[in-house]
């Protein structure tokens, strides 16, 4: 019953809290916002959760995670509402950057309680089906928000959205309590020296995506590819399907053994991205990065787990959004680079698609470890 909670409120707030990613630099030109400042509040939001994410974590552990996904949610329902009333740059930014830090939040609390309803041989894929929620929120959200303003429902979509979110954060009223967590001492954990392989090979996995989103759809666009957006669709897609299987994968195997594989799928993904010149290949090439991204998750939750205990998990999933944010912002910086020296997509695909390979060695040598406390 608690997970099926948990799931519930996550495809009502998720799939509602998503929707400016789609449709507010639509907003912000119509209220004569210059393409600077759009940006401007894109970075705001991108840069508020890889700031908050470690001292979230840790607070979710202090004060629990009932408490936590309960004040996220209705945080990121109020970032929603709010975004129907404010206009300009300032003003958005900073409601952008409590909805990235809430949801972020929100997945943290989420992740954490979820991790300790089940059987620790099961927690794995516990977590990462709700990670699909996410997926297809991502996947489906930014398109609807789009589509909303194109037939005349602009800022109005957000006051409507927040709805659904706040009924979502309502259901978690009737989350039990028994299987909540809290540290009862004032020492909080926010970072542990033995998550940084677990870390490492996240920031790498997640290299590919902050360099996609920064050039993939422009680089296709220019290539003469009709569905620019096709490399996403596909990837999110094939991400959705096999997050599940590849979660019971990593429960049954191990993430070490898992990862060798995954790492290859990033890394002929990319290849095939950054060469890709028709609207097969580029599908091809999003498949293969989302066989790897489907699995990519539960490997990097996986390696955490086994070196944090259920008093923990809130810090170690604070670590694990954090880890992702670093990556995708990093992805994002390598795009930049290789197109100020004229190298452009497609050395930087490959360059970030061979992250999660870099980091497997550091992954192996350190090896399992006994749970801490």
């Amino acid at each position: 019953m608690a997970y099926a909670i948990l799931l519930v409120s996550a495809i009502l707030v998720e799939l509602t809290v998503n929707l400016p990613l789609g449709s507010l630099p639509l907003a912000l030109a119509d209220d004569n916002v210059t393409p600077t400042g759009i940006a401007l509040v894109t970075t705001v939001a991108a840069l508020a959760p890889l700031l908050g994410s470690l001292p979230v974590g840790g607070l979710v552990d202090r004060f629990g995670r009932v408490l936590g996904v309960r004040i996220a949610g209705l945080a990121a329902s109020l970032a929603l509402l709010g975004l129907f009333f404010v206009h300009g740059t300032p003003a958005t930014a900073g409601v952008m950057a409590l909805r990235s830090l809430a949801i972020t939040a929100y997945i943290t609390a989420e992740f954490a309680y979820a991790s300790a309803i089940v059987s620790q041989e099961r927690a794995v894929s516990a977590v990462a089906t709700l990670g699909m929620v996410g997926n297809l929120a991502l996947a489906i959200s930014p398109a609807v928000g789009v589509w909303l303003w194109q037939h005349g429902v602009g800022r109005e979509q957000y006051l409507f959205g927040s709805l659904p979110a706040l009924i979502g954060v309502g259901i978690l009223l009737g989350l039990p309590k028994r299987h909540d967590v809290r540290i009862r001492r004032s020492r909080r954990i926010f970072m542990r020296s033995a998550w940084l392989p677990a870390l490492t090979f996240l920031v790498g996995a997640s290299l590919l995506s902050g360099v996609n989103t920064s050039l993939a759809v422009i680089t296709f666009h220019q290539r003469g590819i009709a569905n620019a957006a096709l490399l996403f669709t596909a990837l999110a897609i094939t991400t959705f399907v096999l997050r599940y299987p590849a979660g019971r994968l990593v429960d049954r195997f191990g993430p070490r053994a898992v990862g060798v594989p995954t790492a290859a799928f990033q890394l002929a993904g990319a290849v095939l991205a950054a060469n890709a010149h028709t609207p097969a290949l580029v599908a091809v090439a999003g498949c293969l990065a989302g066989v790897a991204w489907g699995a990519m998750v539960p490997i990097g939750v996986a390696l955490l787990f086994e070196r944090s205990s259920k008093t923990t998990r809130g810090a170690a999933m604070g670590a694990y959004n954090m880890a992702l944010a670093l990556g995708a912002v990093a992805g994002a910086a390598l795009a930049t680079a290789a197109s100020a020296v004229g190298l452009g997509y497609g050395p930087a695909a490959i360059v970030a698609g061979a992250g999660p390979a870099l980091a497997l060695p550091w992954v192996f040598v350190v090896g399992p470890g006994k749970t801490r406390k």
